[in-house]
């Protein structure tokens, strides 16, 4: 049953890119989300081949630069009608295209010619490795170090949670450049995977089978200065506007498409179920319950396209994208919660789809900073103090590569 959004932004061709991703994730996806949780893997590259077939790794890409160029409101129906149909599968799908955003925002003209081409055509695929081990979201006390030797830097510690770290060819990597705490202390580099010195360690989480979530270890990773993406000591501008203007609205989307997959398969459950002469779908408490998970979808999906919509009009939007992750997650659990009370002890029966969809779900929660990480970015927005906004940012570097172009 195709998506019914309705909402005044979407156009025709909006919803036609819509309707292709949900037939694309229906034909090329199920099967392979079967196969990856019946198997427990950790690792699937099989997603990622099938993936690089339809060019939406460039859907942010500028179209000189190989890419489709269609913005965040399409960007979030494609990873939403993804994840509808394999979370996991769209999981992997915005964990490079939040990879590529470091390069596509901050990286140099030759970067951009040699990498963005080959990512958009789904050749490459990054990754982006900020956290450290035991400074979660404090990027700022980071202790992976990045040290200058001749013409190079000699890259030393570990980052953990690093999405796609098992499939990436490269690997956008923030480190520490300078003295602990200092706004220009950090630097993103570019580090190829078979770089020697980099290896990925295994980490599996319990959901999203088949999607890696897995630690980059750096042991005297040599890499050249014309690897820094940017200019040395914008570190932390990559890494929040990477995960502001990307990361924040990706994970919101994917927990769309959870979030109605587990609406899906709750209302037909309840409406097959058989309850004495009738179906748990007659009693009013079922149905309050499913009302409930609908509303939750409902209000989701206004919070998540209204920042989307606001990002593609080049407004300043960060508290909406904050608002997306929290209202998107929030709304998901409440449903999941819904969902459990509907199942009973269904809900833990290993082979239901709902708890495969409800343990996926709860790892939307930490990537891109948990609830309370997006409550004090509000709390800031409306009392201070008062940051600078990454989204204006990213529609201000939009519009110089714009003129530059023409």
């Amino acid at each position: 049953m195709p998506t019914a959004l309705s909402l005044p932004f979407l156009t025709d061709d909006h919803l036609s890119v819509l309707h292709e991703a949900e037939a694309f994730a229906t034909s090329r996806l199920t099967a392979l989300a079967r196969q990856m949780e019946g198997l427990g893997a950790h690792t699937n590259r099989e997603v990622r081949r099938v993936l690089s077939e339809t060019g939406w790794l460039g859907l942010l890409i500028d179209a000189e630069d190989g890419g489709l160029n269609l913005g965040h409101t399409v960007k979030t129906l494609v990873l939403q009608a993804v994840s509808r149909v394999s979370p996991a599968a769209g999981a992997i799908l915005q964990a490079s295209i939040l990879g590529s955003a470091p390069i596509a925002e901050y990286g140099s003209e030759e970067m951009r010619r040699r990498l963005l081409p080959e990512i958009a055509a789904g050749r490459c695929w990054p990754s982006i490795a900020v956290t450290d081990p035991e400074r979660g979201s404090h990027i700022l006390g980071m202790e992976a170090t990045a040290r200058p030797s001749g013409g190079q830097y000699i890259l030393e510690g570990e980052k953990v949670l690093v999405g796609n770290a098992a499939i990436a060819d490269v690997h956008c990597v923030v480190v520490r450049t300078g003295k602990p705490g200092g706004p220009g202390s950090l630097t993103a580099f570019l580090v190829e995977q078979d770089t020697p010195g980099v290896d990925v360690i295994a980490a599996p989480v319990n959901g999203l089978r088949g999607f890696s979530v897995d630690t980059l270890r750096l042991n005297r990773v040599c890499v050249p200065k014309t690897s820094i993406i940017g200019e040395l000591g914008d570190g932390l501008a990559v890494a929040q506007l990477a995960s502001v203007v990307y990361g924040r609205l990706n994970l919101a989307a994917v927990a769309l498409g959870i979030h109605q997959r587990m609406l899906d398969e709750t209302t037909q459950r309840v409406s097959i179920r058989n309850r004495r002469e009738g179906h748990l779908a007659d009693l009013p408490t079922v149905r309050h319950r499913v009302a409930e998970m609908q509303h939750n979808l409902m209000t989701a999906e206004l919070a998540v396209y209204h920042a989307a919509h606001l990002l593609d009009q080049g407004k300043p939007c960060d508290p909406w994208l904050h608002n997306a992750k929290l209202t998107a997650h929030r709304a998901g659990a409440a449903s999941s919660e819904q969902a459990k009370q509907l199942y009973g002890g269904h809900a833990a029966r290993i082979g239901e789809p709902i708890e495969q969809l409800r343990r996926d779900f709860d790892l939307i929660h930490a990537p891109a900073g948990p609830d309370d990480l997006q409550l004090i970015r509000l709390a800031e927005s409306v009392l201070g103090p008062h940051r600078p906004q990454w989204s204006a940012e990213h529609a201000a570097r939009r519009a110089r590569r714009a003129l530059h172009a023409a």
